[in-house]
């Protein structure tokens, strides 16, 4: 831990001494976009400080560092490690006519400390071609436009399809049309979930593919905003619950409703179904996100607490020809089940309460309370990637654990934005039993510049 704040002050003071000198800098979008990443990272400024370049060309970048020492990793252990995680991004974007653009993205992200060698792609990948896409269009109150190559894609809470920005940050081989008339807009998108390989240029995963229709509807009702969805996932070459080799096709219908009520209350729903086929077996499972939030008026900085809970299902039965456990397809699940990262919505139930402000202008903090539970013992308690990470059919307790978090956020400057957060996972029956009681605790430092 002494290394750890060592290496933080060392890295961190000098870089924002420097910033200083940016003072006059064009400001970025300081802006919570909505997702769940927002609270940690800065979006790309729209602005470039290269004022001599024309109009049409466009340069921006970011410089994420984060230093974090977790502990109790994959739940199995005390082993402790002091990371640093570095992710470098330049963009370039060439706009010769109001309907036609070029993008172009690289990324370069490296980890040191890690406790094994060679890390992961989660946290690994030197140079690469991050996004690359072209756009037709771009319509924004009426018309159609066209994005397509790989590319970043978010829809909704970014429960099912979006970039999970906190890690190595997801893209897409895809295309995506959009249809936007008024306060309607539909997007139709077809694609592959772009696979990071540090060894080699990064590719679409093979076998694997999704299509889609997402829709919003603005003011459908006072301050009412609904989004129907139909979702499909296709795999290839997978085995059934009896090792029957085939093809999976899951479709799923559902829809997201968000709106605000009087005297500062607001709330948020999302229920999923989803139908079809894996290889032999049918697949019927369902996925459910309540939150309700109150926002205490009269105060400047905007206190807001919050109560949430997920639901998905699980497969309570084995070899049964019935596949239950819910497919949370590509997910943003950074600050919905934990800041942690642990756990993914699959075969769980979470409740959560929390509070956040915006402190000052430059200032936010938020704090959250959680506890977890797998839906059924029968199957696996899954992490945020959507893997196995703990399997104890002879438990007799479903309690994964109970989380404690907070957060804090700075913008620095207009170019620098420093946080820290802490949060620790005491393990529950369910873990204890399962040889996994470890528990988990994250605490980390990050500092953002963005041109």
């Amino acid at each position: 831990m002494f290394r750890f704040f060592v290496a933080v002050c060392t890295a961190v003071m000098p870089a924002l001494a420097a910033s200083g000198a940016e003072a006059n800098s064009p400001t970025p979008n300081p802006g919570d976009t909505g997702t769940p990443s927002a609270a940690a990272d800065i979006p790309l400024v729209t602005s470039s400080p290269f004022q001599k370049l024309p109009e049409w060309l466009q340069i921006h970048g970011q410089i994420r560092g984060r230093f974090e020492v977790p502990s109790g990793t994959a739940l199995n252990n005390t082993t402790s490690a002091d990371e640093y995680l570095s992710r470098i991004r330049v963009d370039f974007g060439i706009k010769p006519t109001s309907w036609l653009r070029f993008f172009a993205q690289t990324q370069d992200a490296r980890i040191s400390g890690y406790p094994v060698s060679p890390a992961p792609n989660t946290v690994y990948n030197p140079l690469d071609l991050r996004q690359g896409y072209i756009e037709l269009g771009g319509a924004v109150t009426h018309g159609v436009s066209v994005r397509f190559g790989r590319q970043e894609m978010a829809f909704g809470g970014e429960r099912l399809i979006g970039p999970a920005d906190w890690g190595m940050s997801r893209t897409f081989d895809a295309v995506d049309m959009s249809v936007v008339e008024g306060k309607t807009k539909v997007d139709l998108f077809a694609g592959s979930s772009v696979l990071i390989d540090p060894n080699r240029f990064d590719r679409h995963k093979p076998g694997e593919h999704f299509y889609g229709a997402y829709g919003s509807i603005k003011q459908f009702g006072p301050r009412l905003t609904i989004e129907p969805y139909l979702l499909f996932k296709q795999t290839l070459l997978v085995k059934s619950e009896t090792s029957v080799l085939g093809d999976g096709l899951v479709t799923s219908p559902g829809v997201r409703a968000l709106g605000k009520l009087p005297m500062g209350f607001d709330y948020i729903a999302e229920v999923v179904v989803q139908r079809g086929s894996y290889s032999a077996d049918k697949v019927s499972a369902t996925g459910e996100s309540y939150v309700f939030g109150w926002t205490v008026p009269g105060y400047g900085f905007a206190p807001r607490f919050s109560a949430e809970y997920n639901y998905a299902s699980g497969d309570a039965a084995l070899k049964d020809g019935s596949r239950n456990t819910f497919d949370q397809f590509y997910p943003s699940n950074h600050s919905y089940y934990g800041m942690f990262d642990q756990f993914g919505w699959k075969n769980m139930k979470n409740f959560r309460t929390g509070y956040d402000c915006t402190a000052s202008k430059k200032l936010k903090i938020r704090g959250d309370f959680n506890e977890f539970y797998v839906a059924t013992v029968q199957d696996s308690l899954y992490n945020s990637a959507g893997s196995s990470m703990v399997l104890n059919r002879k438990a007799t307790s479903t309690h994964i654990g109970t989380a404690l978090g907070a957060t804090v956020m700075y913008q620095w400057t207009k170019v620098w934005k420093v946080g820290a957060g802490y949060t620790h996972l005491f393990a529950g029956n369910f873990l204890i039993q399962s040889n996994a009681g470890f528990g988990y605790s994250y605490p980390y430092v990050t500092f953002v510049g963005s041109f």
